[in-house]
């Protein structure tokens, strides 16, 4: 491994570190971003008994609203000390990299919470030739994961928060 990459890695190593300390650190936050899967798979339940297209179509939606709302801001929140670090040889690839490992994990158990209440309490698993659990879950997920890169695109497009978190309802839909 040649110098540059094993220095990246290394960022990459320390970068995440330090997020996922900054993220568990936040109680607030992370106990809204874990609660919303819980309280969605809920009122779909209510709304939705039965999977059909609607209840599909929200689950869809919802998982894009995960991955989005938790990366929305996460740019912006950072871009000065971002700037800073960058002109002493921060990696921007360690840096996004860190950002989408960490949000990633994330949206994926905000995903797997929501696939796996809607699967059981709407009983999607009585018809497994119709649906089936990991299917469920990759997809949701990977939802999560395109709506993360939206909102770290918003992120990186806007220069506030207020601006970025107030189109994204727009974006969404």
């Amino acid at each position: 491994v040649d110098r540059k990459s094993y220095s990246s890695i290394r960022q990459f190593v320390t970068l995440t570190r330090r997020y996922a300390r900054v993220k568990t650190r936040d109680t607030g936050g992370m106990s809204v971003l874990l609660a919303q899967a819980p309280i969605l798979g809920l009122a779909m339940w209510v709304v939705f008994p039965a999977p059909d297209a609607g209840a599909l179509f929200m689950l869809a939606l919802s998982a894009l609203w995960f991955g989005a709302s938790a990366s929305v801001r996460e740019l912006i929140a950072e871009r000065t000390i971002w700037r800073r670090e960058a002109r002493v040889g921060l990696s921007v690839t360690a840096y996004l990299a860190s950002k989408v490992t960490v949000l990633g994990s994330i949206v994926a158990f905000q995903c797997l919470t929501l696939s796996g209440m809607n699967y059981f309490m709407m009983g999607m698993y009585q018809d497994p030739y119709l649906f089936s659990l990991p299917k469920l879950a990759a997809v949701t997920t990977l939802t999560g994961f395109v709506g993360m890169a939206l909102g770290l695109l918003m992120s990186a497009v806007f220069s506030s928060s207020e601006a970025a978190v107030g189109t994204l309802p727009l974006v969404l839909i």
